[in-house]
């Protein structure tokens, strides 16, 4: 009975097959479905069906900041607040209340004004803010948000930003009593968890931001559940404009908690739905809060990602860590991005498992972080950043999950250690198993020959151990070529086909390379058969996976990044692997006994020889019974690779040959006969079968390979395979899955098309990377059965469509118009070859010549047609009859006057919008917003090369903007005989007082009311299944005036 764990072909293909669908197919489920939602919570006070009708309230209709809407869910969400705080008997106070009106209103008596105090103060469990003053003025990156709304200057932008943030402080047992905040007494820090409550101008915003919003809900109502009460004080909040580039948390930077909050935990969407990724974090200390979840998912990658800037897209994070120095971490929806900032974003399209998801990690995240009443997040900081809170000094952390349950988390300096030690201390360790090797004359690694007898030079015995030392690197990239010229070639051909169909391009990439890899390795072995080559593709494996890790350890090192602990297990277990590899060798004899059991068989069988014809040779050894033919599993190699071809003798009754007689071997009536030429040459295999039997008669070689390999254990593969290979696929599994999910719907935003294929190539490798030594033994079934699969998804992968109704290409909307002409035009941005398809199904386009050009975001084409069928009602006064651009002249007031030198003011207001962005053609070196706080320093200072666009967003419909701004003069040399009014003055240069002129872009962002952008409502009807609709900036419409002073 076959050992059902020895190194042949049967086992090594049924445990590796096994071993790979047992771990791959739960990886799949897992990363494609959340845990399902408990039948009861199991926190007290969390109610998730409530939270659920409270998703499904804020998303009936698009709100983003620059919309109706967003305050009727402003309005709610106050509701909500004081509904969950009457329920659990709380009283509480408000605190910055400027419409008393509404706070008597939705909190009936127990609103006190803000000026109350005293002891309501000093006893009051909760205290909320409704920030109806804040205002930042701060520096921005040049285009951020989208538009840069007819920016005529390459200077910098800038923006001001009137803050709608809802607020609430739930008092912890370790903070001081009253309103400490104006005393600005010490405590022991504030925990923050933040959600945004605006959505995108395209999207329901179910899980983004949602689900975030709701979380924050239920979070308030059970840390102030009586039996809840947090140690260190919670503050929630909810805050309006992050969409639009974070604004909520900028205008956070003036609320007087600011300075209190030492950690934070930030719920966001990038995505629609699935699990909720722990996206970020920013130290090993607030990331233990997550730990213990029921839950996790989440990697360090991902964190490092965002620091060394591959991923683009921002949260609250950036400022709350970035800005404040605050620690924290970021919880997010990442997937799929199909959905993300469409109107699929919705209720409809998420689940009530997700959302427990969310809701589950935030309150156990949370309550952690305000359990810690230590000094973990307390003290002076490791940086010394001014301006910044004092929290303590963190330390880097690695971590990930483990199948979604399991959530590993150790130092970034513990795993440094471990690199350096494993760089330094397992060479050292091989290294000296190789010398004891070597000393016992036991090391076969890279053998050629070996004496029998000390002075017996010219009968050396050949090992042939070098044969298999190159096949892995040769197989290793050739493999890797094909599969890495596969993803060029998807790249070059059909670059979308990710997009809809991943696991169809996981699978190519899969089947390619592991059947390229078999077929090299499986013809080698078959060719020249050596029982070392598990040992030599161990040795290989070590030596690049060192290198790799040197690579490792300076980025652990030098960068701070903690992404590189697959290759830090990897290269620990290859280690193990290789270790295993030399000890084996133990169990054979010593060489030069080997050599002189074959040199002394070889001399008694011709002594022999005296019974035989002078021109035949000795008999060889047989394993079995002469009359019956040799096999491939009964015949062994020798040394010099020719095989056995006779039995122990002829017999005496042997038919004569006859003219049917091969000429070279060969039988007849089904008996092998040895030719001249096989008899006339020894065979090394029948001697060293003498010798095998010789040795005690130890184990059989597995087919043709070397004799003397007989006596390694047939199992210890399976030892090396369980140590290099669960772990190792488990983590590149789902590294590799959660890593393609998160980029391969990228591409329509205009990310790189090829980061995805490279990522699956990159995962393939390191994926069959731990079934790479013993693949020589796998049998052809697998091999094939993966040909056919490369086959069919190749064909499918290169002529399939590559989007569909559930993974829709996403067309960037805006509309632009010229509020003086009336004229304007419908752009959709993307990719040209599917732009046109999208808008040739619109009834507005047809016939309308369409043209292409460069669009907003450099890695994209904007296609545009006129929009004359389509004009927008900007003004929401559907009843007047009047064609609407009649009344776009009046849309936007503007009021420039010049005041002395190179100053000026410019009075903005506009009918039915938030928001209104002014360009300038010069940089303007200073400007104010009235009733502005200033120029914010810690979002940098301003620019020396001047400002050249403004953001203006306001909180109400009516109050107008009034921008103060001056520029720098300009000087001009004047020759002699200059016309009056030169700037020439007693022969010097004087100073030329210049004009400014600039554009006026105004957003127009509310279209829940149907006909109010018909462009829009058209793009959503017509659009084929396959496409969505979503904004390309901050306004689905931008009208545009000019002005000059």
């Amino acid at each position: 009975m076959i050992n059902p764990i020895s190194f042949r072909p049967g086992p090594v293909t049924f445990w590796t097959t096994v071993v790979y669908l047992a771990l791959l197919i739960p990886i799949v489920i897992i990363n494609e479905e959340p845990p399902p939602a408990p039948s009861e919570s199991p926190y007290l006070g969390l109610n998730l069906t409530e939270a659920w009708f409270d998703l499904t309230a804020i998303t009936k209709a698009y709100h983003p900041y620059n919309s109706h809407f967003n305050d009727e869910v402003r309005t709610f969400l106050l509701g909500r607040i004081e509904q969950i705080l009457e329920e659990n008997k709380v009283e509480f106070d408000t605190y910055g209340f400027v419409m008393l009106s509404l706070c008597y209103s939705l909190f009936t008596s127990r609103c006190t004004s803000p000026d109350s105090s005293g002891s309501s103060k000093a006893q009051a469990a909760v205290t909320v803010f409704n920030d109806m003053t804040s205002n930042v003025t701060v520096a921005m990156s040049t285009g951020i948000g989208g538009t840069n709304a007819g920016h005529q200057s390459s200077a910098a932008t800038a923006a001001y930003f009137e803050g709608t943030n809802i607020i609430v402080y739930v008092r912890g047992k370790a903070d001081p009593e009253g309103a400490f905040w104006e005393s600005r007494r010490e405590t022991k820090g504030l925990v923050l968890i933040n959600a945004h409550y605006d959505s995108v101008a395209t999207g329901f915003g179910a899980t983004d931001d949602g689900m975030g919003v709701v979380t924050v809900l239920q979070a308030i109502k059970y840390f102030t559940h009586p039996e809840h009460q947090p140690e260190r004080g919670i503050v929630a909040m909810l805050n309006n404009g992050e969409e639009d580039w974070l604004y909520g948390a900028r205008a956070f930077g003036r609320s007087p908690l600011l300075p209190y909050v030492h950690t934070f935990l930030n719920v966001e969407g990038a995505g629609a739905g699935g699990r909720a990724l722990l996206f970020r974090t920013s130290d090993r200390e607030v990331t233990q809060a997550y730990r213990g979840t029921s839950d996790p998912f989440g990697t360090v990658i991902g964190s490092d990602a965002f620091s060394l800037g591959f991923i683009r897209s921002g949260t609250d994070y950036s400022v709350l860590h970035d800005v404040y120095g605050q620690r924290g971490l970021d919880l997010a929806f990442f997937k799929p991005r199909s959905s993300y900032h469409t109107n699929r974003d919705d209720a409809m399209h998420t689940s009530r498992a997700s959302l427990w998801h969310m809701l589950s990690a935030s309150i156990h995240t949370t309550e952690h972080l305000s359990s810690d009443t230590g000094n973990t997040f307390t003290g002076p900081r490791s940086d010394g950043a001014r301006g910044k809170v004092a929290n303590g000094s963190p330390s880097d952390g690695v971590w990930f999950d483990l199948f979604g349950k399991g959530f590993v988390l150790f130092g970034l300096r513990t795993m440094f250690a471990w690199s350096l030690a494993v760089l330094i201390a397992t060479p050292l360790i091989l290294i000296l198993i190789t010398y004891i090797l070597h000393k016992l004359d036991k090391y076969y690694f890279f053998a050629t020959r070996a004496k029998g007898h000390e002075d017996d030079d010219n009968n050396a015995v050949s090992f042939g151990a070098f044969k298999g030392l190159f096949r892995f690197p040769f197989a290793l990239a050739v493999a890797g070529g094909l599969t890495l010229g596969v993803a060029f070639l998807m790249r070059k051909v059909n670059p979308f086909i990710i997009y809809s169909s991943q696991y169809s391009v996981w699978a190519m990439s899969i089947s390619i390379f592991y059947f390229s890899f078999w077929c090299i390795m499986r013809g080698a072995n078959f060719a020249r058969p050596s029982a070392l080559s598990r040992g030599y593709i161990n040795m290989w494996l070590f030596i690049i996976g060192w290198a790799i890790l040197v690579a490792v350890a300076v980025t652990e090192d030098r960068g701070k990044l903690g992404a590189g602990y697959i290759f830090v297990f990897l290269q620990t277990a290859l280690f193990f692997n290789l270790l295993i590899s030399l000890c084996e060798i133990f169990a054979l004899p010593k060489k030069s006994t080997w050599a002189a059991q074959v040199r002394e068989d070889h001399e008694a069988r011709e002594q022999g020889s005296d019974d035989h014809a002078a021109h035949q040779l000795p008999p060889v050894a047989h394993h079995e019974s002469s009359s019956v033919p040799p096999t491939r599993s009964s015949t062994a190699s020798g040394l010099s690779g020719a095989r056995s071809t006779a039995g122990e003798g002829q017999d005496d009754d042997e038919e004569p040959p006859t003219e049917r007689t091969p000429l070279v071997g060969g039988h007849l009536n089904g008996e092998f006969r040895t030719t001249f030429a096989t008899t006339y040459r020894r065979s090394i295999t029948a001697l060293v079968d003498g010798a095998r039997k010789m040795d005690d008669g130890n184990g059989e070689p597995y087919e043709f390979e070397q004799a003397w390999s007989g006596r390694l254990p047939s199992w210890l593969w399976f030892v090396q395979f369980l140590i290099l290979g669960p772990f190792i696929i488990i983590l590149a599994g789902q590294t590799g899955l959660m890593l393609t999910d998160a980029v391969h719907q990228t591409g329509s935003d205009g990310s790189s098309l090829l980061l995805p294929y490279l990522l699956v190539v990159l995962f393939t490798v390191l994926l069959l990377l731990p079934v790479s030594p013993f693949i020589h033994r796998v049998t052809h079934h697998i091999p094939v059965f993966l040909l056919a699969v490369f086959v069919g998804t190749l064909i499918y992968n290169l002529v399939a469509f590559p989007f569909s109704e559930s993974n829709r290409y996403k067309a960037f909307f805006v509309q632009t118009i010229d509020l003086d002409s009336g004229e304007n035009k419908v752009c959709y941005g993307g990719i040209e070859e599917y732009l046109r398809p999208i808008i040739a199904e619109l009834p507005s386009a047809s016939g309308r010549e369409i043209y292409c050009g460069p669009a907003r975001r450099p890695e994209l084409t904007s296609c545009c047609y006129d929009g004359f069928a389509v004009p927008p009602r900007l003004d929401g006064d559907f009843s007047s009859g009047l064609p609407p651009e009649k009344g776009y002249a009046g849309l936007v007031t503007l009021n420039a006057t010049r005041g002395s030198g190179n100053t000026a003011s410019i009075k903005i207001d506009a009918n039915n919008t938030k928001a209104c962005f002014l360009s300038f053609k010069k940089p303007v070196s200073r400007f104010s917003v009235k009733g502005g706080s200033g120029w914010d320093d810690r979002f940098g200072q301003y620019p020396d090369a001047g400002v050249g666009l403004i953001k203006l967003w306001r909180r109400d419909w009516s109050t107008p903007w009034t921008v103060d701004f001056e520029w720098k003069d300009e000087q001009a040399a004047v020759a002699e005989g200059s016309p009056s009014g030169s700037p020439v003055e007693n022969g010097e240069l004087k100073t030329r007082e210049s004009g400014m002129d600039g554009l006026v872009t105004c957003m127009w962002s509310d279209a829940n009311i149907p006909g109010t952008i018909p462009a829009l409502d058209e793009g959503l009807k017509y659009a084929p299944p396959w496409a969505a609709i979503t904004k390309t900036s901050e306004g689905l419409v931008e009208g545009r005036k000019s002005f000059l002073v």
